[in-house]
């Protein structure tokens, strides 16, 4: 019988944010998919998205996909307390993204690889009263869907016998 090798995606996404929470205590906010109209967001914040899967051309055999998974961090920084908000934002991001670099969430997932990290303008109403920095990674392999060889009710096959040279062999 395969190994299980399913990547449970909330599993995961619960998993980063947790780790992330607790490795930045300093975060008063770390979510995924925050509705970003709220005006009332506590800061500093790490605002989390799985952005995209592409799919990898690799078959694992197994009748599942395999894809590739992007994330990005969104960090919020209020402007209000001065000069250093700009400092403290991207001080933030070399943390957080030495942080994710390798780090697999205790997901079935491939290490993760940083791809860039920047300031970020997703509210440009906002940029006068937040410094903002996204964060991209990516674990290159996931695999999602059920391994066809693995059923949850069944123990896999019971192989009593074999047919060797047209005769058949017990076990």
């Amino acid at each position: 019988m395969a190994h299980d090798n399913q990547t449970d995606l909330k599993a995961l996404q619960k998993s980063i944010q947790d780790q992330i929470a607790r490795q930045f205590p300093a975060f008063r906010l770390v979510e995924f998919y925050r509705d970003e109209e709220s005006e009332a967001l506590p800061t500093p914040a790490c605002l989390l998205e799985l952005d995209e899967f592409e799919h990898v051309e690799e078959d694992p055999g197994t009748d599942q996909l395999m894809v590739s998974l992007r994330f990005s961090a969104r960090l919020v920084f209020s402007r209000e307390r001065g000069p250093k908000a700009l400092m403290n934002v991207r001080l933030a991001a070399a943390s957080l993204a030495s942080f994710i670099n390798k780090n697999r969430f205790c997901g079935n997932v491939f290490p993760a690889r940083i791809h860039n990290a920047g300031p970020d303008f997703f509210r440009p109403d906002l940029t006068s009263r937040y410094a903002i920095w996204r964060l991209e990674w990516s674990h290159a392999q996931a695999i999602l869907g059920q391994n066809i060889w693995q059923k949850e009710d069944e123990a896999g096959p019971d192989v009593t016998s074999i047919i060797v040279n047209g005769k058949e062999i017990h076990a």
